[in-house]
């Protein structure tokens, strides 16, 4: 008798294993590399994947990579239809920029014609390799030559308007119109500061960082007088009249200029403005 129960045991388990790898060949095959759980990543940088998949039993139908943020919303990144019982891919993921450390969630899942699918995930501990920069908006600047508007200068450390009649140090940017009696407005900047500008209409003003800022500043040739200013023109000025061992640069997007003739009163240009600051 406790032969016989010994027997059925080893019979019973015999069968629940065999069901378990039966069951388990049952769904696809997912492989991901790297194959840690946690990877370290730097905002701004690429992170490169092999996704390997297969199938016994059936066709593969559908790869999804889905990415979630901390407690953000899941966002959906990839989404591709699949054919035949294996595939190879190599897929770079660009880790978005931010302005402090965070957490992404990527979960792979991969889907087969009738429906069965095997899944797996990998966080990205993000550290920052530059930071996003902040925005304000709505500043404005106007003529030199209007007899109601004083503030024809910008204090771009301080974000604030100034009177031409300030101390030049405050006077990062100022209008700079050909003459006294010029109703036009002069579409020109000088900073009397000690600051230096750069035109740079196809920065990336959106995903700007204080990293992208400073290299695209040095790949310019700096000027002392800008002209020809425009709607949409992004300026970047690095501005003078600090410590040697401070660089600050203030990035300008103009998003207007009214230029009403026969008068300077109300003349000025509006825009928006972020900026970023290195200590050496």
């Amino acid at each position: 008798m406790r032969t016989s129960y010994l027997g059925a045991l080893v019979a019973l388990c015999f069968t629940l294993a065999f069901s378990a790898c039966k069951r388990g060949n049952d769904i696809p095959v997912l492989t991901v590399s790297p194959s840690s759980p946690v990877i370290a990543a730097t905002s701004g940088n690429v992170v490169a994947f092999r996704i390997l998949g297969s199938s016994d039993k059936s066709s593969l139908s559908r790869l999804t990579i889905t990415s979630k943020r901390d407690n953000d919303f899941t966002v959906t990144v990839v989404d591709t239809s699949l054919s035949g019982s294996a595939f190879s891919w190599d897929w770079e993921y660009e880790v978005p920029h931010a302005a402090a450390a965070y957490s992404t969630k990527l979960t792979f899942e991969l889907y087969e014609e009738d429906g069965d699918r095997m899944s797996a995930r990998r966080t990205l501990s993000v550290s920052l390799g530059a930071t996003l920069l902040t925005e304000t908006t709505g500043h404005q600047l106007y003529s030199r030559n209007s007899a109601i508007q004083g503030e024809s200068a910008f204090d771009l450390e301080e974000r604030v308007p100034v009177l031409y009649t300030v101390d030049s140090t405050r006077r990062d940017i100022q209008d700079n119109p050909a003459s006294a009696s010029d109703t036009q407005l002069s579409r020109s900047w000088i900073s009397p500061a000690g600051g230096r500008m750069v035109r740079f209409n196809g920065f990336d003003y959106a995903n700007a960082t204080n990293v992208s800022v400073r290299n695209a500043f040095n790949s310019g040739v700096p000027l002392e007088e800008l002209s020809s200013i425009a709607v949409n023109d992004i300026i970047i000025v690095r501005l003078g009249s600090l410590p040697a061992n401070v660089s600050h640069y203030a990035l300008v997007r103009i998003t207007d200029i009214l230029d009403v003739d026969g008068t300077a009163d109300n003349d000025r240009y509006s825009f928006n403005l972020k900026w970023a600051v290195f200590t050496e």
